[in-house]
C-alpha cells in the first residue's frame, strides 16, 4: 500500500532510514537512488523530498544515527563504576563489537568524511562523530591524567585508528581463518589501547 498521502511526518522520516539502511545492505551503497528508497518504503516517488534534498542527505541521517547508537554504547560504558583504565578498555572492546554487530550502519558511518557533506544532515552527522570521538578523547585522559588535552587526542585518534582496523582486517581474515573469534579479537583490541594509553608521554 502506497503511504505516500497522510504518512505521519516522523514515521515517514524513520521509514525512509529504515529503506535506506535495508538497501544498502543488499546492494553497493553507491547504487542506492531516492526512488529506490520511496520504493522500498512504500511511499511516493517525491516522497524523500519531504525530508531530503538528495540522497547523499538521507545516507548522512544514516550514518548519524549510527554514531548516535555507538553513543549510547559509549555513555554506558563509561557511567560504569570501573577504574577509567577498565572503562577505557571496555570502551574499545564495546567499539569493535559495535561495527561488528551493525555492518551496514558503521559503513555509511565510515563511507565519506562527514565535512564533505553539505546542509543540515552534514552539520547533524559532523556534530554526531565529534561527540562520539571527543568521547574517546576523554576517556584516555581519564585513564592517564598526566596526558595534555592534545596527546590525550591523538592517542584517541590512533585508539580509534587500531578499532577501525582491526574491524576492516577482520572481515578479511575470517576468509583465511574460518570460525575467527570476533569476541577476542575485540577483547585484544581493547588490551592494546589500554596499553598504548597508559604509556608515559
Amino acid at each position: 500500500m502506497n503511504r505516500g498521502v497522510g504518512q505521519h511526518h516522523g514515521d515517514l522520516r524513520h521509514s525512509l532510514l529504515t529503506a535506506a539502511l535495508q538497501l544498502v545492505a543488499e546492494s553497493d551503497v553507491d547504487q542506492v537512488t531516492l526512488r529506490a528508497v520511496a520504493r522500498r518504503a512504500g511511499v511516493s516517488a517525491a516522497a524523500p523530498y519531504h525530508h531530503f534534498r538528495e540522497k547523499d542527505a538521507l545516507l548522512a541521517a544514516v550514518a548519524r544515527d549510527g554514531f548516535e547508537a555507538l553513543a549510547r554504547v559509549q555513555l554506558e560504558v563509561l557511567g560504569g563504576p570501573e577504574a577509567a583504565p577498565d572503562r577505557l578498555e571496555e570502551l574499545l572492546r564495546r567499539y569493535v563489537l559495535f561495527a561488528l554487530q551493525h555492518h551496514t550502519h558503521y559503513r555509511l558511518m565510515f563511507r565519506t568524511v562527514p565535512t564533505e557533506v553539505g546542509g543540515d544532515e552534514g552539520e547533524a552527522l559532523r556534530q554526531a562523530a565529534l561527540s562520539t570521538f571527543g568521547r574517546l578523547a576523554e576517556a584516555v585522559r581519564d585513564a592517564n591524567p598526566g596526558l595534555t588535552v592534545d596527546e590525550a587526542a591523538r592517542r584517541a585518534v590512533l585508539a580509534w585508528a587500531m578499532a577501525h582496523g582491526a574491524v576492516d582486517v577482520s572481515r578479511w581474515a575470517a576468509g583465511l581463518r574460518p570460525g575467527l573469534d570476533a569476541e577476542a579479537l575485540a577483547a585484544d583490541v581493547g588490551r592494546a589501547v589500554r596499553a598504548m594509553a597508559l604509556e608515559p608521554s
